[in-house]
């Protein structure tokens, strides 16, 4: 069936990069992109802004080709019960008021794509009660699983129930994902694993064939459960083992000056950190690494991977989440969560040349996972499972 270009379908993200966050939900605009090949794809986001100056702000951007309206709100800067009823709220109110305002300048689309629930799944599972509003859910949150277990609240879970149950079809980026939310008795018939998409210019990048120093990295936003201390505690036994190898930290977040802190007192000369990159900068970062290091406490199916994956990049992760459905002795080492020891070994074994992995192998089975046309085409079958007509 020849594809309708002027079918449109607008996602409703919950995570979108924008002015005040600009890497926050980037894997949800990679799935934008994608699909942007095949169907119009726009995009409106509600975001809190806690320095605007008026209650709403409206903006509209074309970024990659996609046309993307974003709906700021005025978020409250205190963090109490009140507050967050207020930041509810506004939020809500903000989403039919942005669609209002979408609809001014463009046409109904022909079906909506929430990511991440559950706030976000509030605008199409009202239009669904007055009239038929075809919309499909993806889900990228850890909130599901055991470790994170911050899926809470009996009023929560039953509205993200009654999201679900309404929606055309419902994906997660991971089996790992799906197995846990229909643990929580979030069931749809048309429930995919779809994985998350690798940028193009990530399978363009060239490994060089000589024989370089030996370099890890670490790329990631810096949160809490990507156990950055236990990285740098394993290069501290590394090095006591008179190991030459560097390690380079890419990325910014909550717990990056605290590393940078330990960094310092341990004394670990070779570590750098490059702060926040983007694009191109991200590739070069990554293109000639001796393997990528996540030692993650939890994940679902992390993009680095991915990206790591689609260059020929080995990777060296913990056994948690979705990573386990990722890599295999043919492109990386699994370790348990939180174990310095193992992790260290494994960094040895690849200085050491003990483990070797062939890129070229790496790359290809990348390329048939998640290149943009591959996942698109997914998306497309999954849309057309959920009766869409396109």
């Amino acid at each position: 069936m020849a594809i309708d270009q002027k079918k449109t379908v607008l996602f409703l993200p919950a995570w979108y990069p924008n002015r005040t966050h600009l890497s926050v939900g980037s894997f949800v605009r990679s799935h934008a992109e994608a699909i942007n090949t095949k169907l119009k794809v726009d995009v409106l986001l509600v975001f809190g802004d806690e320095s605007l100056e008026k209650l709403f702000d409206f903006q509209q951007t074309n970024v990659n080709g996609i046309d993307t309206y974003i709906q700021y709100f005025k978020k409250p800067k205190s963090t109490g019960a009140i507050a967050q009823f207020v930041k509810a709220s506004l939020y809500v109110i903000g989403q039919f008021y942005g669609y209002f305002l979408y609809r001014k300048q463009q046409p109904k689309p022909a079906f909506f794509h929430v990511h991440v629930l559950t706030r976000a799944a509030i605008l199409p599972l009202v239009l669904n009660f007055f009239s038929k509003t075809t919309y499909y859910i993806t889900e990228h949150w850890s909130r599901y699983l055991p470790a994170d277990n911050s899926y809470q609240g009996w009023l929560r879970k039953l509205v993200t129930k009654q999201v679900v149950k309404k929606a055309s079809g419902i994906t997660a980026v991971s089996e790992n994902l799906k197995l846990n939310m229909l643990r929580h008795g979030l069931a749809h018939p048309n429930f995919k694993v779809i994985s998350n998409v690798t940028k193009p210019i990530f399978f363009n990048g060239y490994r060089s064939k000589e024989s370089l120093p030996i370099q890890f990295v670490h790329v990631s936003n810096f949160a809490a459960c990507k156990n950055v201390k236990g990285i740098l505690e394993a290069v501290q036994l590394l090095n006591s083992k008179g190991c030459s190898f560097s390690l380079k930290m890419v990325g910014s977040g909550e717990e990056y000056e605290a590393a940078k802190i330990i960094t310092e007192q341990l004394g670990l000369t070779n570590v750098t950190f490059t702060g926040f990159i983007y694009g191109t900068a991200v590739v070069e970062a990554m293109t000639n690494a001796s393997a990528i290091i996540l030692f993650s406490d939890y994940e679902n199916q992390p993009v680095v991977i991915t990206e790591a994956l689609s260059l020929g990049v080995p990777v060296i992760a913990t056994s948690v989440g979705g990573i386990p459905e990722m890599i295999n002795q043919s492109n990386g080492i699994l370790i348990a969560a939180n174990d310095v020891e193992a992790l260290a070994a494994a960094m040895l074994a690849v200085a050491s040349g003990e483990i070797k992995f062939d890129s070229e192998v790496i790359k290809a089975d990348a390329l048939q996972k998640f290149h943009p046309s591959v996942v698109a085409n997914q998306f497309l079958d999954f849309y057309r499972l959920g009766g869409a007509e396109i």
